[in-house]
């Protein structure tokens, strides 16, 4: 059974390159361009990974829906993997601090991108 994957960014050609990559390898994607309609994605869907854009249009963004996740009981072990086109170093202290795994930063191999999550979920669940 594939893997659930949910990805937001408000890039629409981000959100299809992403969904390719993941869907390519097996992985079950689903895409959202805002915060609102990811989160009633996340929801409904409860993924196993979520890729976030940090800076999303609308009522929250990236960061602050990560942040809303990780309050809430039902949806704080979702693993989260940030991205952003601006300066990834900047943003990886409040990134990290807010409960992602780990940033990308723009422009990535989509390829690339796909085995650091998939490698990174390999860990997850090798730990005790």
């Amino acid at each position: 059974m594939a893997e659930p994957i949910v990805i937001i960014d408000d890039d629409q050609l981000i959100r299809r390159i992403l969904a390719h990559a993941f869907t390519e390898k097996g992985w079950a994607v689903t895409t959202a361009g805002s915060a609102e309609t990811g989160l009633e994605l996340i929801r409904s869907q409860r993924p196993k990974v979520l890729v976030l854009d940090i800076f999303l249009p609308g009522k929250w963004s990236g960061l602050e829906l990560l942040r809303l996740l990780k309050t809430d009981h039902n949806l704080k072990k979702i693993m989260v993997v940030m991205m952003t086109a601006g300066d990834a170093g900047r943003y990886l202290e409040p990134c990290r601090e807010a409960g992602a795994e780990f940033i990308i930063p723009k422009p990535f191999s989509p390829k690339a991108f796909v085995h650091q999550v998939e490698n990174l979920l390999k860990q997850k669940e090798n730990k005790p």
